[in-house]
């Protein structure tokens, strides 16, 4: 049934390129490009429900913030794992070596110390393996659940890069990107109405996007983003899109010449950490970067009638409120919450009384009162 569907992509994409952009085929591109969007998310769902037994992918997220190790296979994922963890995975210098999820936690003790994070060594992706080629379904399944994921090169494959990112993209997940500001409300009738700012968008090009996701009445507003695109307005209106920071890592740079770095920065386009994961070169420079992309921050809690501990602070991910801190302390600490006192940068006075919604930032101190 995916083949059938990858042929009538195929035959979209076909009929898109023999088509000059301009105004006058401006609409029919928009829908062409919102069927092909449908279709892939066709397979994907497709691929997700087909549930394979024994996977060893069923993984419960624990600690601060999940992170996941992505790349072809024989990129040195299994070793990068347990050079910032200290996990016993297998390791070989063949590929698909691993072939199930492979948690461990890795050890830090920079600005955050005290921060978990859940690091995940999946199996190598291959090309098609969004369509669910391969431990695809598996694969990219559990990236959807990071808060981070960490690409892996090989120092002498970096043509790898662009496979990811096409792998990704089809797998609907949208790095270093943030959801667009595009608001939609649907109504029982009226039609589609546009309001906002279109820069160079057709309203009949934006309403057949809605039009091929079968929604016939709404109010859509879009934001002044000059630089907004009718795949943006696709992700909107598909409303299944995971936006999630992505870090690129380049392993074995001891393999490789001087001046390679710079190289291989102009030629991805992207800030690259270099690293050999066998010699433990750069493990700790990516474990400080690899916490503060996961936007973490830290909560000095401090007791009724005592001082703030500064020793062992609360780890949380950046704009945590309140309330969340109630919740992970105690479910007792939110039912029985009074209110709370904020010394830091959050408060508009020291000690400032706030509520459960009240959001925090990194290094205020805490103070909650309990209903007695």
């Amino acid at each position: 049934m995916s083949e059938k569907i990858e042929e009538r992509i195929a035959e979209k994409e076909a009929e898109m390129a023999k088509m000059q952009y301009n105004k006058a085929t401006q609409a029919h591109f928009g829908t062409l490009k919102a069927q092909i969007a449908q279709l892939r998310s066709e397979i994907i769902d497709r691929a997700m429900k087909s549930k394979r037994k024994g996977s060893g992918f069923a993984i419960k997220k624990h600690g601060d913030a999940t992170v996941i190790l992505l790349g072809f296979p024989s990129v040195g994922k299994s070793t990068l794992l347990n050079a910032i963890t200290n996990k016993d995975s297998k390791v070989a210098a063949y590929d698909f070596t691993t072939i199930d999820a492979i948690p461990g936690m890795m050890e830090y003790e920079g600005k955050y110390k005290g921060a978990r994070i859940q690091v995940i060594d999946l199996p190598g992706i291959i090309e098609g393996g969004a369509s669910g080629k391969g431990r695809g379904r598996e694969v990219f399944a559990a990236v959807r659940n990071a808060n981070l994921i960490v690409i892996l090169l090989d120092v002498r494959r970096p043509d790898h890069l662009t496979k990811i990112f096409e792998e990704l993209w089809k797998a609907n997940i949208r790095l270093d990107q943030s959801s667009s500001r595009i608001r939609i409300i649907r109504r029982n009738y009226g039609g589609i109405n546009i309001s906002g700012f279109r820069y160079g968008l057709s309203d009949e090009e934006i309403a057949n996007i809605f039009r091929t996701y079968r929604i016939i009445n709404a109010d859509v507003y879009l934001p002044n983003d000059p630089n907004l695109t009718i795949d943006q307005i696709i992700d909107a209106v598909a409303d299944n899109r995971r936006y999630i920071p992505s870090l690129i890592v380049v392993n074995k740079m001891d393999l490789a010449n001087e001046g390679t770095l710079n190289r291989l920065e102009k030629q991805i386009g992207r800030k690259i950490v270099p690293i050999s994961a066998e010699l433990g070169h750069g493990i700790d420079e990516l474990k400080e970067i690899i916490v503060e992309k996961v936007k973490l921050m830290r909560i000095f809690m401090r007791k009724p009638g005592e001082k703030a501990d500064f020793d062992e602070p609360m780890i949380v991910p950046t704009d945590s409120t309140v309330e969340d801190i109630c919740i992970k302390l105690h479910r007792r600490f939110k039912n029985d919450f009074r209110f709370a006192n904020i010394w830091g940068s959050s408060a508009k006075f020291p000690g400032q009384k706030v509520g459960l919604r009240h959001v925090l930032r990194d290094a205020d101190i805490v103070r909650i009162v309990l209903e007695k």
